[in-house]
């Protein structure tokens, strides 16, 4: 049991949060379905949280690498759309878990920001910053559930800003400096940012402008298909743990395609759009839901041992100061 919680990699946390939003999502229709995977959400969640006691400088060596540092942000955005089901359930910790999981995030942002952002270097900046700076608008996607509709609106407005200049340096830096190939599954991420402030906006802003949700929508679905395209050349080869990153921006944006579709019916929108919005919203969500089972079994592979990570010298040698400098402690370490 202890060489398992060993192997258990910080990204893991993004499956986590797949399973904890997926399940909130699918409640209404399948009770069954909700409840074995905010079980499944718990387990990992334990997982992750038994490394951090009974490996902590392991922990802390692999936080010094930017971009496993940014996934932990997916930890956090775990908890508070776990909190929702605990909250539905009608246990009392529900409301103390959402916000602690805002209180860290918002910890995490200021650490990574003095720790990283302070000492910027081009080359330590992935795609997994969007989980830092835009992942709190996971606050405005589970706020409704504590009445924090309000902390949500602006959340949306400002994760909406914080995407689109993100967006703009990681345009930057991928073309001047080229992703190391154990990071290059990380670009799937860009699907992330824009499909939360679409959840995000769908649940928290009360009066919602057309065209503004429209818009949103439309560059959600941009970089859903990029995003698509990078999982699509990455998934059937040599795992990752980045390899979480194939699930929860798909999950969000089939989940925000499927709330655009629900507000946009409700006021009074009909025919070729919301037809088209449907069909849409029903093919991402078995996308989203093949994805993550996917990604779970290998991620299962991987803990139990039947899938490993091996490294050629040469692609080592490639990265050392991003990648070797927080992966050195154990040659089955959390890399991404």
């Amino acid at each position: 049991m202890r060489s398992m919680i060993r192997r258990v990699p910080v990204p893991l946390s993004g499956v986590m949060l797949s399973f904890a939003a997926f399940g909130n999502f699918i409640r209404n229709d399948s009770q069954g379905a909700w409840a074995v995977m905010e079980w499944i959400a718990g387990a990992l969640m334990a997982l992750l949280i038994l490394k951090g006691i009974c490996y902590p400088e392991e922990v802390r060596r692999d936080l010094r690498n930017p971009a496993v540092a940014a996934t932990s942000g997916t930890f956090t955005m775990g908890m508070m759309f776990f909190a929702v089901s605990l909250k539905s359930v009608g246990i009392p910790l529900g409301t103390g878990f959402w916000w602690a999981g805002l209180l860290l995030h918002v910890a995490l942002l200021i650490h990574f920001t003095v720790r990283f952002v302070f000492h910027f270097h081009l080359k330590e900046v992935y795609t997994s910053w969007f989980l830092v700076y835009v992942g709190i608008v996971a606050a405005a996607a589970t706020g409704p559930a504590f009445g924090m509709q309000r902390l949500g609106r602006w959340l949306v407005v400002y994760g909406l800003a914080s995407t689109a200049f993100l967006m703009v340096l990681m345009a930057v830096r991928y073309r001047r400096i080229p992703a190391e190939k154990q990071m290059q599954p990380l670009g799937a991420i860009c699907a992330a940012p824009f499909s939360l402030c679409l959840v995000g906006l769908n649940q928290s802003v009360p009066v919602k402008n057309a065209a503004v949700l429209l818009t949103v929508f439309c560059l959600a679905s941009v970089f859903y298909v990029l995003g698509l395209a990078q999982v699509l050349r990455f998934i059937g080869g040599r795992f990752y743990p980045s390899f979480s990153g194939f699930t929860f921006p798909f999950i969000n944006t089939a989940i925000g395609t499927a709330l655009t579709w629900n507000t946009l019916g409700k006021a009074g929108v009909s025919g070729t759009l919301l037809s088209l919005l449907s069909s849409l919203a029903e093919a991402e969500i078995i996308i989203a839901g093949i994805l993550l089972t996917i990604v779970f079994l290998r991620y299962a592979m991987f803990l139990f041992g039947a899938e490993h990570m091996k490294f050629d010298l040469k692609e080592k040698e490639e990265e050392p100061d991003n990648y070797d400098r927080a992966h050195s402690h154990s040659p089955q370490s959390d890399r991404l």
